[in-house]
């Protein structure tokens, strides 16, 4: 093998670059449980906001002395008692790349796909599809930009 100081030095580089790559490795999990976290809040904030301020055509009707405007078929639920928005849930799983949702009130699932008797009010798939390619692009600009960091760090040695 041919000595060369260039070459010596690109592995020293090399070398350096493939370090930092591995130190920045371990960040780079927590980096996208942030974006992850802040995409579903943004899931959040839409459903409840279409649910409040959306659209709401659908039937009035009297409950005590108070008129309330349903929400028609297509629209994202007209809020009532207010039990859906205040049970629905984002969590971030620890250990995947994954964000879990969850309505606790009990006709949420009724709402999102209809049964036989009411077409569907749907919430959660417009927020999700709304958001998901800026969550997706975050990550990949977190990602990208943790790594850029750790190839800069590299040429700097």
């Amino acid at each position: 093998m041919i000595e060369s100081k260039s070459l010596n030095e690109l592995n020293r580089k090399l070398a350096k670059t493939g370090e930092e790559i591995f130190k920045t490795i371990d960040s780079i999990p927590q980096g996208i449980k942030k974006k992850l976290a802040i995409g579903a809040n943004d899931i959040r904030n839409t459903i409840i906001t279409e649910m409040r301020t959306g659209p709401k055509t659908g039937k009035l009707y009297k409950k005590k002395s108070v008129t309330h405007q349903a929400s028609a078929p297509g629209q994202s639920p007209a809020v009532d008692s207010g039990e859906l928005i205040s049970r629905i849930i984002f969590d971030v799983r620890d250990m995947e790349l994954e964000v879990g949702a969850e309505a606790g009130a009990p006709y949420a699932e009724f709402l999102e796909l209809g049964t036989k008797k009411m077409k569907a009010r749907p919430w959660l798939d417009p927020a999700v599809e709304k958001h998901a390619p800026d969550i997706i692009n975050a990550i990949g600009d977190d990602v990208v930009d943790i790594m850029t960091a750790a190839f800069n760090k590299g040429k700097r040695s």
